[in-house]
C-alpha cells in the first residue's frame, strides 16, 4: 500500500505537460519560418501551403489534447481538495503536513491518512464538506510504502 506525502502531492500537482508545450512550441517555429519564407517568395505556392498544413497541424494538436487538458485540471482540483483535507487533519493533530501521507491523491471515502504510527481512516458527509477520523489499523505494516518526493 503506497502513502503519497503531502510534499509529494504538491510537486506532482504543479508538473505541467511539458510535451503538449514542446509541440506547441515547434509548429509555431514551424508556422513563423513557413511564414517568412512564404512572404519572401510569394510566387512559390508550396510554402503557402506549408503554412497551411502547419496551421492545421496546430488546430489539430491544440483540439486533440484539450481532452487531456481537462482531464488534468480534473485531476489538479481533486489533487487540491486531499491537499486542504491534510492540512486540516495537521490543524487538527497539531501536527507538520511534512508528517502527513495519504493513500490516496483525491477524496474518496475510507481513504487513510498516515502520521507518524497512527493512520486514520476518513470518512465524509454527502457533500464532502466534513469528515471524520477513525483510528485503524493495517493488517501487514510491511506493506506501507512511503512516497517522500
Amino acid at each position: 500500500m503506497n502513502f503519497y506525502s503531502y510534499q509529494y502531492l504538491v510537486e506532482h500537482n504543479n508538473e505541467p505537460n511539458f510535451l503538449f508545450i514542446i509541440g506547441i512550441v515547434i509548429l509555431a517555429v514551424a508556422i513563423f519560418i513557413t511564414s517568412l519564407l512564404y512572404f519572401r517568395n510569394r510566387s512559390n505556392n508550396k510554402y503557402r501551403d506549408l503554412l497551411i498544413i502547419f496551421a492545421f497541424g496546430i488546430i489539430l494538436f491544440i483540439g486533440i489534447n484539450y481532452n487531456n487538458y481537462e482531464q488534468q485540471l480534473d485531476i489538479s482540483n481533486k489533487t487540491n481538495q486531499t491537499l486542504e483535507l491534510m492540512r486540516s487533519v495537521a490543524k487538527e493533530k497539531k501536527l507538520s503536513t511534512k508528517n502527513l501521507y495519504s493513500n490516496s491523491s483525491s477524496l474518496t471515502e475510507g481513504m487513510l491518512i498516515k502520521s507518524g504510527n497512527d493512520i486514520y481512516r476518513v470518512s465524509f458527509d454527502n457533500n464532502q464538506g466534513s469528515y471524520t477520523l477513525t483510528r485503524a489499523s493495517v493488517i501487514s505494516s510491511q506493506s506501507i510504502q512511503l512516497i517522500k518526493k
